[in-house]
């Protein structure tokens, strides 16, 4: 009797720790949860308010301007908890007032010695629910592109609004719209048969069937904020999505594209994706960010393949070569980089250092490379060479074509290498002849109020 009374005692004590072990972890995760959602996006590598980061347990003990800001065991006397409270001066977040029981769970977290677990950092956040107001009528900025795979028709997203664009006339008509959304549309993907259009909003993607122009289905499930960046699968039965609150970190997910089933979510990069691209043979995923980072995935078990680094701005976006041995990407720190993806290195750079890179697209036979940048300036490279040593000129033969004269946000170049189109952020399409080198014009969208018509390309 002694004995089983012995093996009961110890197996409650078992249980009791086990449930005050379970219970720490949740306070742990809960408290690296308010940290991850309302401190990080100003205490990040790039932008660490202060001298501070939150990132990491070692990044916070070795503290910012104002010294180290948790005293383990001690919250009443921590900046990181003082400064959240409603008294704080100065107080943190610096524009809302934290909720109740997310200032409990800090004091909680650091009164029992604020433990670390590196996990929830790459946890994706709850989605948050958000009121949509209604777009300012000339607000009308192009954001995104996508030709379709027979090029006869260009998807532009300008504002709200998509619009179709034959290029298969003469005159580039518009010959429909998709419409629907209330909040502007950040990013575009035709699926490989040309039969669907998926266009990214806030929480939210829109399958279009390109023949009808009739909404096919909405997927929502777990997104969290704008879909910055999309792609279609070769087989035509995914979506690749990345999306993220603005300024925490990018994930990338994979839906089935006919019942919207979540497949797949990671986090891909430490700041919001701003670009996607799939590789010709369809068994590369390429991201880029404003983490400064382009990763190159399998598209098929979704493991990092290449991780390329060395932009010290935005990545704005990025593109791969024919067979996707090489990965070009557009910056805002005034380069664009040619990389190598077996061995990681820059193949080339290419710029002049003086403007931010705003677009980049490859023609699928890898050999025009068009750049845009925020200037309003186009160039398209041609014969790209290994650079060696500290001359950029001789990276590539570069064009440099007209410049539109305003600020550019996105660009496609045909296969031939012949058309160029760029968005602006004045809501125009810009349209240069490669062949001779000349800006042919715009695109005749339908105008928005109080806008002029803009000349048809010829």
């Amino acid at each position: 009797m002694d004995g089983l009374m012995h093996r009961t005692a110890a197996f409650s004590l078992i249980l009791l720790l086990c449930a005050c072990q379970g219970r720490a972890l949740a306070d742990t995760k809960a408290a690296l949860r308010v940290i991850r959602d309302q401190c990080v996006g100003c205490h990040k590598p790039g932008k660490a308010k202060g001298g501070l980061l939150l990132t990491t347990a070692e990044k916070m003990m070795q503290g910012g301007d104002s010294g180290t800001p948790v005293k383990p065991g001690k919250a009443a006397e921590s900046l990181l908890y003082q400064l959240c409270l409603a008294e704080g001066d100065p107080h943190m977040p610096p524009k809302k007032q934290l909720a109740a029981a997310e200032l409990a769970a800090l004091k909680a977290w650091i009164d029992a010695g604020a433990a670390w677990d590196a996990a929830v950092f790459d946890e994706p956040p709850a989605p948050r629910q958000v009121k949509l107001s209604t777009l300012p009528a000339a607000h009308q900025p192009v954001l995104a592109m996508a030709l379709s795979p027979d090029e006869k028709l260009l998807a532009v997203a300008r504002a709200n609004t998509v619009l179709l664009v034959d290029l298969a006339q003469p005159a580039r008509p518009v010959i429909g719209s998709l419409e629907g959304q209330m909040e502007p549309v950040p990013s575009l993907a035709w699926s490989r048969d040309g039969r669907w259009l998926v266009s990214g909003g806030f929480q939210k993607l829109s399958i279009w069937d390109a023949g009808t122009r009739q909404p096919a289905r909405v997927i929502s499930q777990g997104l969290v904020g704008n879909v910055s960046a999309l792609v279609c699968d070769a087989s035509g039965k995914a979506i690749f999505a990345a999306d993220g609150e603005s300024g925490g970190a990018g994930f990338i997910r994979q839906f089935d594209m006919t019942s919207g089933t979540l497949l797949a979510t990671w986090k891909a990069h430490d700041d919001n994706v701003l670009s996607l691209r799939l590789s010709a043979k369809g068994d590369r995923l390429l991201s880029a960010g404003a983490d400064k980072m382009a990763r190159v995935w399998d598209a098929a078990s979704l493991k990092l393949v290449a991780a390329l680094e060395g932009h010290t701005n935005h990545i704005t976006a990025a593109a791969f070569n024919q067979d996707a041995t090489q990965v070009a990407t557009a910056g805002a720190d005034r380069e664009v980089k040619v990389w190598d993806v077996a061995s990681r290195e820059q193949d080339a750079v290419l710029g002049d250092k003086k403007v931010a890179f705003a677009g980049i697209d490859w023609t699928p036979d890898g050999k025009t490379l068009a750049v845009i940048t925020d200037k309003g300036a186009c160039s398209l490279h041609t014969d790209l060479k290994k650079h060696e040593g500290t001359q950029r000129s001789e990276a590539s033969k570069e064009r440099k074509l007209p410049a539109a004269g305003e600020a550019l946000t996105c660009v496609v170049i045909t296969g031939d290498s012949k058309w160029v189109f760029a968005g602006s952020f004045e809501g125009n399409v810009h349209v240069w002849d490669a062949a001779d080198g000349k800006l042919a014009g715009r695109l005749e969208l339908s105008p928005a109020p109080a806008e002029k018509a803009a000349p048809a390309a010829k």
